[in-house]
């Protein structure tokens, strides 16, 4: 398995996830002054590397989340294996959704693109259901449960 030569990761970035299930990727879209990384990952599992990481990354991720991939890289706990143009359905800052009290359709969300905190007091839409939660930090051990679960925050998170 090839691994980048650098250990500093940047917006493009690939890293290896090894799961019990077997290997998958990340894709390092964003960073934020105060979250760091925002990541995307994809839950296919792979038995050999793959030829084309742009392929890998094309579709729609399993979890888009706000990582310490930096630390988790540093730690050898995730390895940067390539560098692919950002996909142009995940060019756009992820619009993030959160709430201090699930209460059903009574739930108070807030909405978090990068800057501005907006809130709705009523129940999501069925796309306001795909926004990621957050912003969270899982640990790496955490995101990889989650991965295996096949954690879908449109049923895990409503």
């Amino acid at each position: 398995m090839p691994v980048l030569k650098r250990r500093t990761a940047q917006v493009g970035d690939v890293f290896q996830i090894l799961t019990s299930e077997g290997v998958c990727y990340g894709l390092i879209t964003h960073t934020h002054e105060k979250w760091g990384f925002i990541v995307a990952i994809y839950r296919e599992f792979f038995t050999t590397e793959p030829k084309d990481f742009d392929a890998v990354v094309a579709g729609a991720p399993q979890i888009i989340t706000a990582f310490l991939i930096q630390d988790a890289v540093r730690a050898g706990l995730f390895a940067l294996v390539a560098h692919v143009d950002l996909p142009g359905h995940l060019k756009k800052f992820p619009t993030f959704r959160s709430t201090n009290n699930l209460k059903g359709d009574d739930t108070l969300w807030f909405f978090w693109e990068g800057v501005a905190q907006r809130r709705v007091e009523r129940p999501l839409t069925d796309e306001e259901k795909k926004y990621p939660r957050g912003p969270s930090l899982p640990s790496a051990p955490l995101l990889i449960e989650m991965i295996q679960n096949d954690y879908r925050v449109e049923r895990d998170y409503t």
